[in-house]
């Protein structure tokens, strides 16, 4: 749920890019920042408590990290959104949970959920086709296995498919969750403490300052693709705990503040249990200080949300599907439940008997 791309953004503020504009006219330029932003935030509000809820009944579950990785090699591929990174695998999970879809196949529904959450987030020009996508996974599904996926996803949420993600949140929040106040604290601890000083960077302005946490903030983001027991948790509250998070990580003297308290909706002890699976899964994937570690990363402008980040680089290699089974297939087939699946055995097996008894007669007479 994306708004239309923003041209001047903190996340173009970078020395060494050729488009480098004002900073101060950077931060006016933001759509967040407007008279309608506490309808937006409001809007989206209420949209998440209409999100589909899961009952952790997938079978499947070892292969979600797989796919996920598959899913942020499409979006670095077309340059797609963050938003329509978190709203396909919203779709996947609630799919999944479901139906026990066949191993091969699996692929197949992930980059389906992928392509419906790019037209909603995405312009259609960036929207990359079926045939671009089923590229990088060897062309191993044709295009009808595509549209029978698409149909049966599109049908499974009875077509409500616009939905906030903590992605959504997070794009809204990021240009206000550091005050003025933060970054006088920031450097005013700096100056107190030489071991500070030392580890962590100074930043010439707050502009400059809001930039670095703000890609930062968006990586925190991606990291709660990756617990899938919080997949039935509100997205405004993740987004809130990846705030404090890295504020925390980054040095700021104040985590939470009673005016992020106004800002979120939620309070330090509300956040406070999903700040500790952030920042501990942070410092285990990430051993340097976060700012700098990420510092010199190649950006990129995402087509409709107008940030300029990179998504982590996959650590699970992608398997192509035509190596994860050898046999061949014709159409595609979900299976449900182990209760279809030994009626329709069954039934082949009755005909099968049958055709065997009217041979025997034929050999007979």
């Amino acid at each position: 749920m994306t708004k239309p791309a923003l041209v001047g953004n903190i996340h173009m503020l970078n020395e060494t890019n050729e488009h480098h504009v004002d900073k101060s006219k950077c931060l006016g330029n933001f759509h967040w920042v407007s008279d309608y932003a506490h309808d937006i935030f409001q809007t989206l509000k209420e949209s998440e408590m209409q999100r589909r809820r899961i009952r952790f009944l997938s079978r499947q579950i070892d292969y979600r990290q797989q796919l996920i990785q598959l899913c942020q090699l499409i979006i670095r591929t077309y340059k797609l959104s963050r938003c329509a990174l978190h709203l396909s695998i919203y779709y996947l999970d609630r799919f999944m949970d479901v139906y026990t879809v066949r191993a091969d196949k699996l692929q197949l529904v992930a980059l389906t959920c992928l392509h419906i959450a790019a037209q909603i987030e995405n312009r259609d020009a960036f929207v990359p086709r079926y045939s671009d996508m089923n590229r990088i996974v060897m062309n191993s599904y044709t295009l009808f296995e595509y549209k029978a996926v698409e149909r049966k996803v599109l049908t499974f949420f009875d077509f409500q498919l616009m939905r906030p993600t903590t992605a959504s949140f997070v794009e809204m929040l990021s240009c206000k969750y550091v005050t003025r106040d933060d970054y006088v604290d920031y450097n005013k601890s700096l100056d107190e403490s030489p071991v500070l000083a030392e580890s962590l960077p100074r930043f010439e302005s707050l502009e400059q300052m809001m930039a670095s946490l703000a890609s930062v903030l968006l990586l925190m983001a991606d990291y709660t693709l990756n617990f899938y027991k919080l997949s039935n948790d509100q997205p405004s509250l993740l987004a809130a705990a990846c705030i404090a998070a890295v504020r925390q990580v980054s040095g700021l003297p104040k985590v939470w503040t009673p005016f992020l308290t106004t800002l979120t909706t939620y309070t330090e002890n509300m956040v406070e249990p999903y700040v500790k699976i952030i920042t501990l899964y942070h410092f285990y994937h990430s051993p340097g200080h976060v700012v700098r570690s990420h510092k010199s990363e190649t950006l990129w402008q995402s087509p409709d949300s107008g940030f300029e980040e990179q998504l982590l680089p996959p650590r699970v290699k992608v398997v192509a599907a035509s190596k994860i089974e050898t046999f061949n297939f014709i159409s595609l087939k979900l299976e449900a439940t182990d209760k279809e699946n030994t009626s329709r055995k069954r039934s082949r097996d009755y005909q099968y008997e049958v055709q065997d008894s009217k041979r025997s007669k034929l050999d007979q007479t």
